[in-house]
């Protein structure tokens, strides 16, 4: 295992191979193979970004950093930080503030949709607001720099918030998984440039996702249920009805997850129950949901082949979940290396780190074999 340069966040996979990262309003080209740094770029994200972040604390409590970055085409990576979109220009490595979304408004995941079937190339997002209310939720398409405009709008009383909008060329349509609770969590089949929006499954927890991958015949995804048992499961059309088929129990819920060459990967959060909003459980709370086995994240690998295995973990720190919960962020992209690149939030050992793990390393030898990158 290698463990990156402190607090360097990876950020994306670019389409030339190389890797983005970022810390501390500078971005980071990396060598993705031995994580040297091929280029450095300063930008300007404010105060915030470029002192308060340097306080692990409050880069924690004030959710500092870039939230989500992905390429867009061959010039222009989109990030999310400071509540507002940026588009940061891969030739000039200029960055230039975008759309800023209404106020409570933002997203877990950002979406390229391209050649698939009964839709426009586009790039999506949907929303995410923190609410047990059901108001009207919308997907917003990018129109250019600055201007996003709806395409789609759940009625009032459907859902709570978007998790995520998978394009799945081979299935002909956009999958778009929503939560949480009671039909709320839901996946939705999407055709026609979002014009005919269809109920899948619903009504279950088994049915509330964050992260899923398109595969033969139907859709590899896993559950994020803070109170309930979470699995790795394949949703599929059996005989003209969509059944969602289980593969593999997991130790918690499941908010990110990436792809190395052919394998899946899934981490788990270490998170509270989530239906009691109460604020001083949220300032002072550490009681996990019962979905959330135990005080440790997990990280697992696998595909439909050869099935799935735990490769990581680390134990969740002391601090109350308002200063997040423990989890592993991954980098977008395509990532052809031989390493798992986990970012640590809110962890015991590497916190706010991130840490290049072998993908056929072995959970037994793991933490005796790990070296700096610099």
């Amino acid at each position: 295992m290698i463990l990156l340069p402190k607090r360097l966040k990876p950020l994306c996979f670019l389409s030339d191979g190389r890797l983005l990262t970022y810390r501390f309003s500078n971005f980071y080209i990396l060598d993705p193979h031995t994580f040297d740094v091929i280029e450095k770029y300063s930008v300007s994200l404010g105060f915030k970004e470029k002192y308060l972040s340097r306080i692990k604390i409050l880069y924690r409590f004030f959710r500092l950093g870039i939230r989500n970055a992905v390429q867009i085409n061959n010039e222009t990576v989109i990030i999310f930080v400071n509540k507002r979109f940026y588009e940061l220009n891969l030739q000039s490595m200029e960055l230039k503030p975008g759309f800023v979304p209404e106020t409570g408004v933002r997203t877990l995941n950002i979406s390229v949709i391209n050649n698939v079937p009964g839709f426009d190339n586009m790039v999506v997002f949907g929303e995410y607001i923190a609410t047990q209310e059901k108001p009207p939720i919308s997907i917003y398409r990018r129109m250019s720099t600055d201007n996003w405009s709806r395409i789609y709008t759940f009625p009032a009383n459907h859902i709570n918030h978007i998790h995520n909008i998978v394009p799945d060329v081979s299935n002909l349509c956009v999958w778009i998984f929503t939560g949480d609770f009671d039909e709320a969590a839901t996946i939705w089949r999407a055709t026609d440039n979002f014009e005919k929006v269809e109920r899948v499954v619903s009504g279950d927890q088994i049915y509330r996702g964050c992260v899923a991958f398109p595969v033969d015949n139907g859709v590899l995804y896993a559950t994020d249920s803070p109170f309930s048992q979470n699995s790795i499961r394949f949703l599929h059309n059996n005989g003209g009805k969509w059944d969602s088929e289980h593969i593999f129990d997991i130790n918690g819920s499941c908010i990110y997850g990436c792809k190395v060459n052919d394998k899946y990967v899934f981490s788990t959060a270490v998170e509270p129950d989530g239906r009691d909003a109460g604020f001083m459980k949220l300032l002072f709370g550490r009681r996990r949901g019962y979905g959330i086995k135990n005080l440790y994240s997990y990280i697992y690998t696998g595909n439909m082949d050869v099935g799935f295995r735990e490769v990581y973990r680390d134990k969740k720190d002391m601090c109350p979940f308002i200063f997040q919960f423990g989890t592993f962020m991954f980098p977008n992209g395509l990532n052809n290396t031989e390493y798992i690149l986990a970012e640590h939030i809110s962890t015991k050992k590497y916190d706010c780190s991130a840490v290049a793990i072998p993908l056929e390393t072995n959970l037994k030898t793991i933490n005796k074999s790990w070296k700096r990158s610099y």
